[in-house]
């Protein structure tokens, strides 16, 4: 079963759906290994495409809906789709982007000739997948079919999805942790409601509608859920997913108390094709971990060039089938990325306890580098959103001529007066080292989201300036 807004399609309409446009799609040329654009909002034209693309054994390549004219244009020429799914809003400004724009409600003049073919996506390659671009431009991840099987069937069998289960999410599908969702959904039989875009009062009241079971999203959603609606959700809900940020503890243990639903962390990324950790909902101690590792997925943790011991902080490691074989027309990123042995540097500081529990510290690149110590904004961010009067916070570093760099905390004060900086400093210095305290603090009324839910650190940093210790947005 498939929900999309008002709509409710069986999986035998959702399966012959997508026959019907595979064959309307192999009529215009469309074939195995062939690169096909998917630019379309959540919804249910969405899923019937992506699904026809699988039967036809072409190269999904998923384009958030919300991308800039410029973001679509770059796809487009970077890998040389064949066709483009675009929704009719978008067709108008793209009408002289040299491409197939397949309109599903077929407000585009039918006739325009598909491209002759050029260079064909590898064998076995299911999705190109591509990054973010917040530190270049956006590079294509080759995701296989073998890994992004393997990426619902874990995610389903980890969370013990089945036919009476109702997953509830608005998580972009055009983002590999949502189309993981969807692909334990389809792999489960269970059934999914699908938001075009997160809002918690529409989640609050399809959640009650349907009975969802599981909730899937980012961290940011399940705050604004609790601030945002007091006693919203069902009975029938057993387990809130989590994965595209580190949630703290504090967002857990509020999660459960006020849902009496276990709130489970994973852990993935783009070149994984989903997640390789995740905690089981009746795993104890779960809190603060992104769980075990999936079957099939070997981890390790590097620190100083060495495999580290358990209890160690180091870069995490994946070895397995969900690793990418490489990027769309990048060796080199490749060769950086994976060694010959294939092992993925993932690029995450984390450490591996004896019992194989993980837990994500940070992005390499984003750790803090102050007088010499390395301050990992995870854990400050966890230490100042326990302040009463947080109501969420993102760290980051600001660049400083005499350290380096210095950990800014932008704050969101909750209900009522606004923490003053000595005060959240006070409240720090009783959690952490000194050299983990916040340097900078800027009081801002929210916090910039990009467009697959997690936090803008970027855009944060963009704006403000390092000179003054305390900034009230």
């Amino acid at each position: 079963m498939l929900v999309c807004g008002d709509r409710t399609v069986s999986r035998a309409e959702l399966t012959a759906l997508a026959a019907e446009r595979a064959a309307g799609l192999a009529a215009r040329g469309i074939g195995e290994g062939d690169l096909v654009g998917l630019c379309l909002p959540n919804g249910l034209e969405w899923v019937v495409t992506y699904l026809a693309l699988a039967r036809l054994q072409a190269c999904c390549v998923p384009l958030n809906a919300a991308s800039a004219v410029a973001e679509i244009i770059h796809v487009v020429r970077d890998c040389g789709l064949r066709a483009l799914f675009v929704s009719a809003a978008r067709a108008e400004a793209l009408a002289g982007v040299d491409q197939v724009l397949l309109c599903p409600d077929g407000a585009v003049p039918r006739g325009r000739p598909v491209p002759s073919r050029g260079q064909a996506a590898p064998a076995g390659a299911a999705c190109l997948a591509y990054t973010s671009g917040t530190t270049g431009s956006p590079k294509g991840v080759i995701q296989t079919r073998r890994a992004v099987r393997a990426g619902g069937a874990n995610l389903a069998g980890r969370l013990r999805l089945g036919p009476e289960d109702r997953v509830v999410t608005a998580l972009p599908l055009a983002h590999t942790y949502g189309t993981n969702v969807l692909n334990a959904a389809l792999r489960s039989g269970a059934g999914l409601i699908l938001l075009e875009r997160f809002d918690a009062a529409a989640m609050a009241e399809r959640a009650a509608r349907h009975a969802a079971t599981v909730v899937a999203g980012v961290p940011a959603m399940y705050r604004r859920l609790l601030l945002e609606q007091d006693a919203w959700l069902p009975r029938s809900l057993r387990c809130g997913l989590s994965a595209g940020q580190s949630a703290g503890e504090d967002l857990a243990m509020a999660w459960e108390e006020r849902t009496g639903a276990a709130y489970v962390e994973g852990w993935g990324m783009t070149e994984l094709g989903g997640m390789a950790t995740l905690a089981a909902p009746e795993l104890a101690g779960r809190h603060g971990t992104a769980g075990t590792a999936l079957p099939g997925v070997r981890l390790r943790v590097q620190a100083d060039g060495n495999v580290a011991p358990p209890g160690t902080p180091g870069e995490l490691q994946v070895h397995g089938p969900i690793v990418t074989p490489g990027y769309w027309n990048a060796p080199d990123r490749g060769a950086e990325a994976i060694g010959a042995d294939g092992w993925l540097r993932t690029g995450d500081v984390g450490v591996i306890a004896d019992d194989g529990r993980v837990r994500i510290l940070d992005r390499i690149k984003d750790v803090v580098l102050c007088g010499g110590y390395s301050v990992f904004p995870a854990e400050l961010e966890r230490a100042i959103r326990r302040h009463p009067a947080v109501r969420d916070v993102a760290v980051a570093g600001l660049p400083d001529p005499v350290l380096g760099e210095i950990p800014c905390a932008w704050v969101v004060a909750g209900h009522g007066a606004a923490p003053a900086f000595d005060e959240i400093v006070g409240h720090c210095r009783a959690l952490l080292a000194p050299y983990k305290l916040p340097r900078r603090m800027v009081l801002v009324p929210g916090l910039p989201v990009t467009a697959t839910g997690k936090v803008d650190k970027r855009a944060l940093t963009l704006t403000t300036s390092a000179e003054e210790p305390y900034v009230a947005g």
